[in-house]
């Protein structure tokens, strides 16, 4: 099996962190099935994720759609035969008010964020237990630790994530399936790129390393946790945030 084209999952793969990590994935060798919403963008990494001959796959999928996921990860696996990792990177951020009981915000951002990413996970562990080896790496944040304001459900869909991401682990430990997290602090993305050139002097303040992260510094953790270089670690959170959690 050692000689075998090595094939890895990246969910939220048209944009960011999983962009990053999918190019990442494949300049080390993987074949990379890449899963998100636009088909523009989708083909655009596409093209920047096959490389040397290997042909990188893309699929517009909702991850919200359980039955969905479930087809499409059963369609990739039985053209692959092994699947050695997935990586959860799909995600929204925006505001959400705690006063308001009807915000649909609430919804919308666990379903996509926590169900966005138990759905891949729940369709793909039987097929790592059975094969009996295989990684998973979750997206989480610093919010989920430390909480914060107006982002009320950012934080408790990160946090929900983050605990699964234990059980998960526990799960596959006897199975050599593992399961990590890796959190991001402040990270320069499409999707926050301008609440970060609002904030900038406070963040400046926040992280001791007085900067915001680029997509590409959380990616090379993901690939380090995806691959066997990392064999005996599972359950954990590494925190990739520039010391946030020091200062």
């Amino acid at each position: 099996m050692a000689n075998e084209q090595k094939h890895v999952i990246v969910t939220g793969a048209s944009s960011g962190i999983g962009r990053a990590s999918a190019i990442a994935l494949a300049q080390r060798g993987y074949t990379v099935h890449l899963i998100g919403r636009n088909a523009e963008r989708l083909a655009d990494v596409q093209a920047k994720t096959t490389i040397n001959g290997i042909q990188s796959q893309t699929y517009q999928l909702e991850l919200t759609d359980q039955a969905a996921v479930k087809q499409t990860f059963d369609e990739i696996y039985l053209k692959t035969s092994r699947i050695d990792g997935l990586v959860n990177a799909a995600g929204i951020f925006y505001t959400t008010d705690v006063l308001d009981y009807n915000d649909p915000s609430w919804e919308e951002i666990m379903n996509v964020n926590y169900y966005g990413t138990l759905y891949p996970s729940l369709a793909l562990l039987p097929k790592l237990f059975d094969q009996g080896f295989g990684s998973i790496v979750n997206v989480t944040s610093v919010d989920a630790f430390d909480g914060i304001l107006n982002y009320g459900a950012y934080a408790a869909s990160k946090g929900a994530v983050t605990s699964l991401t234990k059980t998960l682990a526990l799960e596959g430990a006897s199975k050599n399936v593992r399961v990590n997290a890796v959190v991001p602090g402040i990270t320069d993305t499409e999707m926050t790129h301008e609440r970060i050139l609002e904030n900038i002097e406070k963040y400046r303040k926040k992280v001791p390393m007085q900067r915001a992260a680029q997509a590409t510094e959380v990616a090379q953790p993901i690939a380090f946790l995806i691959s066997n270089d990392s064999s005996y670690i599972t359950g954990q959170s590494l925190h990739v945030n520039g010391g946030w959690r020091l200062a």
